[in-house]
């Protein structure tokens, strides 16, 4: 055989086997994703819980004042910030935060529930929802008592 097929030969097998080695490599990737669904792990862009403890954190609390107040200027409102509750998260172009919040309207204690975009990079913030949380009733305030 001469030295040029024999080359063409050897480069044929090269590619065979990378296609071969690509082709193994991505069904077990997908068989891992497949696994992670399949027992509850997150997925990439999901909404997840926050580690314990978020709901001390100083910028998520920040960012649950600032939910508020931009809600007091959207809708003319008084509420006043008491407590941040619950923290979730969402990786999106930047992260989507996930907010309950306890405020005071008045002498009444209410939940709300907040999302909030935040792009640290370009120092963007957006209050993107607040409303009330679901299935809460009014809780009197302490202070009124």
């Amino acid at each position: 055989m001469h030295p040029i097929e024999m080359r063409k030969y050897r480069a044929v097998g090269l590619v065979a086997a990378l296609l071969v080695l690509l082709a193994v490599s991505y069904t077990r990737n997908a068989e891992e994703e497949e696994g992670a669904m399949a027992d509850g792990g997150p997925l990439a862009g999901g909404i997840h819980d926050a580690p314990a403890g978020r709901e001390n954190d100083l910028h998520d609390i920040d960012l649950a004042r600032f939910a508020v107040d931009e809600h007091n200027k959207k809708a003319n409102a008084l509420l006043e910030f008491d407590k941040l509750v619950k923290v979730k998260q969402q990786v999106v172009a930047g992260t989507m935060y996930y907010l309950t919040i306890e405020v005071k309207d008045g002498e009444v204690k209410k939940l709300y529930e907040a999302r909030v975009w935040e792009k640290p990079w370009m120092n963007f913030k957006e209050l993107v929802d607040f409303k009330p949380a679901e299935g809460t009733s009014h809780l009197p305030c302490p202070i009124a008592a």
